[in-house]
């Protein structure tokens, strides 16, 4: 494993969830392993890490791919006010989806989503999930007009 991360094959996930974690434990792994591909699975938090990675390991990839494309490239170029504006946009998605309750509300807001995109046909879910309210699925619905995706 060690020899692939040196080669730059392996990407490296980072999704602590705690940015003093991330703004100190990034900057080393850039250090120690330059070729290393840092990929963030931080749905919920990436503003903060869009300037550190390589790309992104998300759920929110098969939601809103379109404006994450936008969001990666904005970090590359260190166009802060870009991926503001692109942070911004999604914002009332990532709040409709992934500021909830728990990891296992977001997994069935996800799914809301991506019916409602017409990605999904239907966003039933198995035990140990539970469904969402209606007013919750309206919510996810006008996140994602607000932000263009419906």
């Amino acid at each position: 494993m060690a020899d692939r991360r040196r080669s730059g094959d392996a990407p490296g996930k980072n999704g602590v969830r705690n940015m003093r974690r991330w703004d100190t434990e990034i900057p080393v792994l850039r250090r120690e392993h330059p070729d290393l591909q840092i990929l963030s699975c931080h749905d919920e938090y990436l503003l903060h890490t869009m300037f550190d990675v390589d790309g992104l390991l998300v759920g929110y990839g098969g939601l809103a791919p379109e404006p994450l494309l936008e969001l990666i490239a904005a970090g590359k170029a260190r166009d802060y006010p870009a991926a503001r504006a692109v942070h911004d946009r999604l914002l009332p998605v990532t709040k409709a989806v992934y500021h909830r309750g728990s990891h296992m509300e977001g997994t069935v807001a996800l799914k809301l989503g991506l019916k409602a995109r017409g990605i999904l046909e239907h966003a039933g879910v198995r035990s140990p999930l539970i469904d969402l309210s209606p007013e919750a699925e309206e919510e996810i619905v006008q996140a994602l007009k607000s932000a263009e995706l419906v």
